[in-house]
This record gives C-alpha cells, structure tokens and sequence, in this order.
C-alpha cells in the first residue's frame, strides 16, 4: 500500500508542477490599441482614408469609417514597445497627435492635421489672382493590396497550462482518494 501513496504523490506533484512550467514558457503579450477621430483642418475624412501608426520601426495601418479609427498595436515576439511613442499619419499627411505604447491599454486619441476652418489649397498666389476654394473630394478609391502576412501566432502554451490544471485537479483527488482509503485486512 505504501507504494501506491508514493506514485499517488508523485503524481499529483507532478502535475501541480507542469502548469508552472507551461505558464512559465510565457504569458500572452497584450496589445495596445489607439481610437478616435480622424479630421483634417477640422472636417471630417472621408470613409476609407487609410491610418498608419509607427512606431519600434513597425507599421500598422487601419482605415476610418465614419471618421474613425482603431489600431490595434501588438508587440512582435522578442521585441518590446513598452513606453515608446507611436506617431500617426492621415493618408500621407502626419498628424499633430502621438501616443504612448502600453501594454494592454485602450487609449483614446482623436487625431488631426491642420487649422480647423482652413481649406488646403485657397487663398491667393502672388499676382495670379485667387485660386478659389477646393471642390469637393472625389470618391474614395479602390481598396489597396492586402499588407503581408503576420507573424505566427504563440504557442498554445496557456491552452496546455488549463489542461495541465484540470489534469492535476483530477490526480490530487485521486491522490486523496488512495491516500484516506484503509487497508484491507487479509
């Protein structure tokens, strides 16, 4: 019976031990995501006006809707944003705002580019006379290419971790069973 309870033991430590390992192979990166507006000289874009946040080197890039943004900012493996400063774009046109990379952090950041209530292209040139105000923006043109594959995923080590706790859960009430049973007289 002794032997029993010993395997029992070993068992259960064995597998209260392997979810620490698994976990320990390292945890899931949150990202960080920036939303907000999108104007330009205090209008509105159009819907499609393509976003690109940098930072680390690394682009990403989104498109609004309604004059709005979200881009999702996830860390490659080995590499750390944490504290460095993403700044933004408007189509080709950097905006005025910038953000701050942390993990797991949803930050609101309406961007803009431009005075509000001053159209790009007006006012007067020199002895040319006035240029007039710009006409109306065209229709927004057809979608880009699709941007390059990302990197592969994590490995399903937190998948392996809860697998690892249930099993253990199981092996610790065995272990308690085996070890409150009472001999058998022969």
């Amino acid at each position: 019976m002794t032997k029993v309870r010993l395997l029992a033991l070993l068992a259960v430590v064995a597998l209260v031990l392997f979810p620490a390992i698994a976990f320990a192979q390292g945890a899931p990166q949150l990202p960080c995501a920036f939303h907000g507006t999108v104007q330009v000289s205090g209008a509105n874009v159009a819907d499609g006006t393509v976003i690109t946040a940098t930072i680390g080197n690394d682009t990403f890039t989104t498109t609004t809707g309604n004059s709005t943004y979200r881009v999702v900012i996830t860390q490659p493996e080995g590499k750390s944003y944490d504290g460095l400063t993403a700044t933004f774009k408007i189509g080709n046109d950097t905006a005025s705002q910038t953000g701050t990379w942390k993990m797991g952090d949803n930050v609101t950041l309406n961007l803009t580019k431009g005075t509000p209530g001053v159209t790009p292209g007006t006012g007067t040139k020199g002895d040319k006379g006035d240029k007039g105000d710009t006409g109306p923006a065209g229709p927004a043109g057809p979608a880009g290419p699709a941007g390059a594959t990302g990197p592969a995923g994590k490995n399903a080590s937190s998948v392996i971790g809860i697998i690892a706790i249930v099993l253990a859960v199981i092996a610790i009430a065995i272990g308690v069973m085996v070890m409150m049973r009472k001999p058998q007289k022969v």
